[in-house]
């Protein structure tokens, strides 16, 4: 990618999720912890993310301009990798705004140039691209990657004919600096189909793969990928609520250390 170097061939972007069901206090310790566990375990960079949706939890949506800032300020002074920041649902003027007023190096947005609908809360998701890509000039951070997924999970694309490789081209065109490719939850693996179909149309724009990488599974599909963002499988016990694992950390970047 040109904006940013992860500084690895194949690079395992950590997860943090922010559990907005916390209190500030309780939630800065286990961002604390798990930052420590995803660093020692290897991982090559970091995503900050309101897991749960934090516009829905105690922190209003208002406030994450704010508050999530405070969070990354205290985890940098323990880790210095490469993060960046999604918020949902599709807060991508939040997250500009929280890259503006810190050391990130991406955003994630949910979507980019898909018209979407949550497969079971209904909630449509859509917004157009150049309105992404003018509110990061608008900011001076154009130098900040944009990874963009195509064809979200937990939602249904419209029209459900739309191809796959339609959206990865689309994005591309419309200034998207990596493709992120999904299973259909959080936590579940990413089909090695889509991982090639996208694959065939994308040239140079590197793919990851968003969702269900795992040690059981990463010589089958990091292959077919440029890197992988992965939250679920290094939590403990496999559980995306829970702490993160550093066991798993270890075991999953052991092989992929062993692959390349």
């Amino acid at each position: 990618m040109n904006r940013i170097n992860f500084g690895s061939s194949k690079p395992i972007i950590g997860m943090v999720h922010l559990n907005p069901y916390k209190s500030r206090d309780n939630l800065l310790e286990d961002v604390l912890k798990d930052v420590e566990h995803l660093a020692d375990g290897g991982v090559n960079a970091l995503l900050y993310e309101n897991w749960g949706s934090l516009s829905e939890g105690r922190v209003p949506i208002e406030n994450v301009r704010t508050y999530i800032p405070i969070l990354i300020r205290e985890a940098s002074k323990i880790c210095d990798l490469p993060y960046g920041v999604n918020i949902l649902p599709l807060g991508y003027e939040a997250a500009l705004d929280i890259v503006g007023v810190s050391e990130a190096k991406f955003v994630q947005v949910d979507t980019f140039v898909d018209d979407l609908v949550g497969m079971h809360s209904g909630r449509r998701l859509k917004v157009h691209p150049t309105d992404i890509i003018e509110y990061r000039e608008k900011l001076g951070l154009e130098d900040i990657a944009l990874l963009t997924n195509i064809q979200s999970k937990h939602y249904r694309t419209l029209p459900v004919n739309k191809k796959l490789e339609t959206s990865a081209l689309q994005a591309i065109k419309n200034g998207s600096d990596g493709l992120i490719v999904t299973g259909k939850l959080t936590g579940m693996k990413t089909p090695k189909s889509k991982l090639l179909r996208v694959r065939k149309v994308c040239g140079d724009v590197p793919v990851f793969i968003g969702s269900g990488l795992s040690a059981e599974n990463v010589g089958k599909l990091l292959p077919y990928a440029d890197g992988a963002i992965v939250g679920t499988s290094l939590k403990k016990d496999g559980i995306t609520d829970n702490e993160v694992d550093e066991a798993r950390v270890r075991q999953l970047m052991s092989l992929v250390h062993r692959l390349y």
